[in-house]
Formats: C-alpha cells, sequence, structure tokens
C-alpha cells in the first residue's frame, strides 16, 4: 500500500451507491479495513457492522469507529481509524449470526460468550479455531434452528 487511503470517503461513496440503487427497506452492515505488513497499521472503517474484536494478552479491543449501515440513509458520515497491531493479536471478524445465535429459549450466546470462547482458546491455531469457534455457537444453540448467516474472519499478526 503506498500511503493511506481515505476509507471514509470510500463507505460514503459506497453508502451513496447502495443507497440510490436499492429498495428503502435494504441495507448492509459493512467493515473495511487494510492492513499493511510492515508497517503492522490496520486501517478501517466500519459500516454499522458488529465491531470486528482484537484480543491482545488479556484486553479486548473493539474496532467500532466507522458509522451507520450502508444504504441506510442517503448521506451518511463515516470516520476511519487506525490501529497499529502487534505480534501476537488475534483479530475475530463476524457476522451477528455468530453472535447472535440462539438456543430454544431464544437466549442469544452473546460477544462476551464469543469472547470467553475465544480467549480460552487463543493458543489454537487460526485454521483450528474456525471451527472451534463455530462449535461453540452450535453448543450453545443446542440444535436450535438459526435464521441468519454464520461468517467468521479469523487472523494472528505473525513476525
Amino acid at each position: 500500500m503506498a500511503g493511506n487511503r481515505d476509507l471514509a470517503s470510500l463507505m460514503s461513496n459506497l453508502n451513496k451507491l447502495i443507497f440510490d440503487l436499492s429498495p428503502s427497506n435494504r441495507y448492509a452492515t459493512f467493515f473495511y479495513g487494510e492492513y499493511n505488513p510492515s508497517t503492522k497499521e490496520l486501517n478501517f472503517v466500519n459500516g454499522g457492522h458488529n465491531p470486528p474484536m482484537i484480543l491482545r494478552g488479556e484486553e479486548w479491543i473493539h474496532l467500532e469507529a466507522g458509522g451507520p449501515a450502508v444504504g441506510l440513509f442517503g448521506p451518511a458520515h463515516y470516520e476511519q481509524s487506525q490501529i497499529t497491531l502487534a505480534v501476537g493479536d488475534l483479530l475475530i471478524g463476524f457476522t451477528d449470526g455468530i453472535s447472535e445465535a440462539m438456543n430454544s429459549m431464544d437466549e442469544e450466546w452473546g460477544e462476551e460468550e464469543l469472547a470467553k470462547w475465544v480467549m480460552d482458546r487463543r493458543q489454537t491455531g487460526v485454521v483450528e479455531l474456525i471451527p472451534a469457534i463455530m462449535e461453540g455457537a452450535d453448543a450453545f444453540a443446542a440444535g436450535a434452528p438459526q435464521h441468519d448467516d454464520m461468517t467468521l474472519v479469523v487472523a494472528r499478526v505473525t513476525g
């Protein structure tokens, strides 16, 4: 990456396109980030999506900076943010189908339980961590039908 791009303007333009081309009851949540491995900087903007979480040691960092869901409002303001990642940081990106997995009593698994599940398995390799998280959501749901997609992105910063 040659320099920092204006991701907030990119998101504003995307919002306008979706708003102009979609029915009024259609919108999307969207998280966009650009990672520079040489500086370990992650520039990002969040368009109403569940904030991805970074596990750094015992601390959780939520990537919230951004604005509303894209396509929900005509003109919308978005804020870009940046975080410098450290070796060992674990990024968990997820759709609300993961955090809102429901059991037969209509209780949600929740982001706090997701975070606990990941914390207990933080030394697991990223390839194995995705099915482990899905296993946690499925165990909580205990066979109850789910009504949303369940998507995960997991990445760990290495040397």
